[in-house]
């Protein structure tokens, strides 16, 4: 699982653009500070007309040089949106890097659980085969109709069948568990077992991980980003002043001066009014995905911790009550059956109560492995010290 994990961090698709797109956001961040330019005008007037101001007799000459001040902060208002912008994108990069370990480990246990159930249909092929061994020697022996060497055979064959499909379906498995770190699948089997239960956190446990969720903090970000934008909304509302200076020429009387220059625009209304607006709007939208996303997550982790619980409980009965009942039962019928007190539908019918149990008891291991998977995933914590869930140390 570890190997599994590091191959994905280093080579899935998904999570090979983030850099990029952080020095697009760092970029922007180098804008943000970048302070208005001063400009340098010229005109010439009084020039190519009549008379007097014929040619450049006449003519006035202006050189100046002037700067726009930013007003209301705005270019400290611009820093913070790019520094938010950023915050965000490394909220965004958790999450999808969760989203792809937690799917790289849910391949790896759906691999564990179709390795198990190969060796359960193996187990099963084998008690079967036991089986017509003996009802043959019981048919040569003219003690039975050859009728139940048939059903026997043909119960030996579908489950021969059952294991090629198995097997196709765990090479399938291979390659989507590859594919998580872009390989083709050169590995025939993954280690590890579910033999084990894992332990069921605690209830208060889990809601108090929400707080920390990775979804709940990205929206927390999200809404100090959606402040500093009303913030620089409102900053872009105040007017800037541009000053300057420069030098007057006239060639006319051979004199030379200053000049000096201010401007600034008459703010009759509020020239960035509907941006505020929106701003404010956006804001408000992702406080109230704040409580609807509480509230969801609520929810989803007592669903999953409310099933989990229900699957342990399941498993535990059917490993410690039930399946040693059904594995006495068969070994009671095979006993009853060579000394000809049971008949082969009895056998037959002893060994689906043990195949079915041993069935059960692997898919209740898997779902409470995977719905442990998916409580680490959402909350972005371990919940329980197993063994198995230390997927969550590389998480």
């Amino acid at each position: 699982m570890p190997w599994v994990l590091g191959q994905t961090l280093l080579n899935n698709p998904n999570l090979k653009t983030f850099p990029y797109e952080q020095r697009v956001i760092e970029a922007q961040q180098l804008q943000a500070g970048i302070r208005p330019n001063p400009r340098v005008s010229m005109s010439l007037e009084n020039v190519l007309g009549t008379g007097a101001m014929s040619a450049l007799s006449s003519a006035e000459t202006n050189l100046a040089l002037s700067q726009l001040i930013e007003m209301g902060d705005k270019r400290q208002r611009r820093i913070e949106v790019a520094e938010f912008e950023l915050r965000q994108l490394n909220s965004e990069f958790e999450l999808t890097r969760l989203d792809v370990l937690s799917e790289a480990a849910n391949r790896y246990y759906q691999l564990l659980r179709l390795q198990a159930l190969e060796e359960w249909n193996q187990r099963r092929i084998e008690i079967e085969r036991n089986a017509l061994a003996t009802i043959e020697k019981r048919a040569n022996a003219g003690a039975i109709a050859r009728a139940d060497v048939s059903k026997m055979a043909l119960r030996v064959a579908r489950s021969e069948a059952v294991g090629l499909r198995l097997g196709g379906e765990l090479r399938v498995a291979q390659r989507r568990l590859a594919a998580m770190w872009g390989s083709e699948g050169d590995f025939s089997q993954v280690e590890g077992q579910l033999s084990e239960f894992p332990q069921l956190p605690e209830a208060a446990d889990v809601l108090n991980a929400i707080e920390t969720a990775p979804s709940f903090v990205r929206l927390l970000d999200l809404e100090r980003l959606s402040h500093t934008k009303v913030r620089l909304a409102q900053a872009n509302a105040n007017s800037d002043i541009t000053v300057g200076m420069g030098i007057r020429r006239n060639e006319a009387l051979d004199d030379t001066g200053l000049t000096f220059n201010f401007s600034i625009p008459l703010a009759l209304t509020n020239p960035n009014e509907g941006n505020i607006l929106a701003a404010k709007a956006e804001q408000d939208k992702v406080l109230e995905q704040q409580r609807l996303a509480r509230s969801e997550l609520r929810l989803s982790l007592l669903e999953i911790h409310q099933g989990m619980s229900n699957n342990l409980s399941q498993g535990q009965r059917l490993s410690q009550q039930i399946l040693p009942i059904a594995k006495q039962l068969l070994k009671d019928t095979e006993s009853a059956y060579r000394i000809g007190q049971a008949n082969v539908l009895q056998l037959v019918d002893a060994q689906n109560e043990l195949f079915a149990i041993e069935r059960e008891l692997i898919e209740a291991k898997a779902a409470t492995y995977l719905q442990l998977l998916e409580l680490e995933r959402i909350t972005g914590q371990s919940m329980t010290k197993t063994e198995l869930s230390s997927v969550q140390e590389t998480l």
